[in-house]
């Protein structure tokens, strides 16, 4: 009985369609929360996507750590565990989408209903690549996305 539940579960994780379906899912902000990857397809391809949403636990990393100084750690007034509250109330229902065209070299990804951001690899040598300008999570994106276009195109 044991080798049929180890041999379901080698089934379910080199299974392609589940490939990459975990993990980091990198938002455009590095003071922001971080994404959890629920669902990747087309990898390397003209449609490649990835579908993300907001979880407990990215909330309480991004509560530990406290870019923004909410937490009495950090000189705020909440405890960690309000803060991880707070944001479960206001964005824990939140869902995040990212397309890439691997032979274009084009990638756009959505916050929501927001438009969250595009751009087009490889970056030219001005490219602002700034955590303000939102472009180290969509570099990482895209990576996740178009792997061998990434290193084709030198993404880095």
């Amino acid at each position: 009985m044991r080798w049929i539940g180890l041999a379901v579960i080698a089934a379910v994780v080199l299974d392609p369609s589940h490939a990459g379906a975990a993990g980091d899912f990198p938002l455009a902000s590095c003071k922001g929360w971080t994404g959890t990857v629920v669902e990747r397809d087309g990898i390397d391809t003209a449609r490649a996507t990835m579908r993300g949403v907001i979880t407990k636990a990215d909330l309480q990393e991004y509560c530990e750590r406290d870019p923004g100084g909410e937490t009495k750690q950090y000189g705020g007034k909440l405890t960690k565990g309000q803060c991880v509250e707070k944001y479960l109330r206001t964005t824990g229902r939140a869902t995040m989408t990212a397309e890439a065209n691997c032979r274009s070299g084009t990638l756009s990804y959505r916050y929501d209903d927001r438009q969250g951001g595009k751009a087009r690899f490889p970056l030219g040598p001005d490219a602002d690549t700034s955590c303000a300008s939102g472009m180290p999570p969509m570099v990482e994106q895209f990576k996740l996305l178009c792997p061998a276009s990434a290193k084709r195109l030198k993404v880095e």
